[in-house]
């Protein structure tokens, strides 16, 4: 039997020869290949593209890459969602902050919280009576026209449920209403 070679031990055979060829290049080639000569085989593969498409060269690095003994690396262990979330609010405040000072000095809206400074609040508190706003006390039209007008349509609504007036409508139709009473 060792006389006869059939095709398929020839074939073995240089695909043997083909193997140890390959290898002896492999191990001609610098680079990260020198790194890999014993690692297990499941058998010749070739590959028709490069799995390093962008033409960045791959980088391995063969010197002691350790940190010092005495180096201490401290990580922040916050999630990167909760702490980027930290930092836009961080940033939003500064910004608030920084925008606070001009438009208080310039016209316009107001900031949404504003320091108590002793003034008068915009808006008062409901403390149910009609304070002030009847037919009977107003001196001028204009003046009760403007004291109306500052009422929101919450306390028109409360006034005109008192004289047993209609309660619907937008807030010129209900202000009318209580002057037309007035007269």
């Amino acid at each position: 039997m060792e006389g006869s070679a059939g095709p398929a031990s020839g074939s073995l055979a240089a695909a043997a020869a083909a193997a140890a060829a390959a290898r002896g290049s492999d191990r001609a080639v610098a680079g990260a290949s020198k790194y890999l000569p014993n690692l297990p085989s499941r058998g010749l593969f070739s590959a028709d593209f490069s799995s390093n498409m962008g033409g960045m060269r791959v980088y391995v690095c063969d010197h002691d890459t350790s940190p010092p003994e005495d180096q201490v690396i401290k990580t922040n262990t916050t999630n990167i969602l909760i702490r980027a979330l930290q930092l836009s609010k961080q940033r939003s405040e500064l910004k608030d902050i920084n925008a606070k000072a001009p438009a208080e000095s310039s016209k316009g809206k107001r900031s949404a919280f504003r320091v108590y400074d002793g003034r008068n609040p915009a808006k008062r508190a409901n403390t149910g009576s009609t304070s002030g706003i009847s037919g009977h006390e107003g001196s001028s039209n204009g003046a009760s026209e403007k004291a109306l007008q500052s009422l929101t349509v919450e306390r028109l609504r409360a006034l005109l449920k008192e004289r047993g007036l209609s309660l619907r409508g937008k807030k010129d139709e209900l202000i009318a209403r209580l002057k037309g009473q007035d007269v």
